[in-house]
């Protein structure tokens, strides 16, 4: 039994912000397979799923997002799907085991890819 309340508030806040930050990314990431979510996060130039969640979430919203990973955790593919369509694809490419990509493409229907190349990681 906690005997100073603001401990307690600390503590318990602290407990639920790790479990929250944990389910973020899945928890084991395959190579190839697709992952989804109805929220994603920016780091970077890199979009990532937030709150993964089962495709049975998240398949009849308006809006969700698709991502795939390599094997080394990376994001490979980000899809942003309204309606069942595809309206936006991110694509990144990276160098050995950087974290950070050195290709973005974006590809959106309707128009040609931009491909932007970004500065190695030192």
């Amino acid at each position: 039994m906690c005997r100073i309340p603001a401990l307690c508030v600390w503590a318990l806040s602290a407990l639920l912000f790790a479990t929250t930050a944990a389910e973020a990314r899945p928890e084991r990431i395959r190579a190839g397979h697709s992952y989804y979510s109805d929220d994603f996060s920016v780091e970077g130039v890199v979009r990532d799923l937030s709150d993964e969640k089962n495709y049975e979430e998240v398949y009849q919203a308006y809006r969700y997002y698709e991502a795939v990973y390599d094997d080394r955790d990376r994001v490979v593919s980000f899809k942003q799907i309204e309606r069942g369509e595809v309206v936006r694809e991110d694509r990144y490419r990276y160098t050995g085991d950087a974290p950070v990509p050195v290709e973005h493409i974006v590809e959106i229907p309707g128009r040609p890819p931009v491909s932007t190349q970004l500065d190695p990681p030192e």
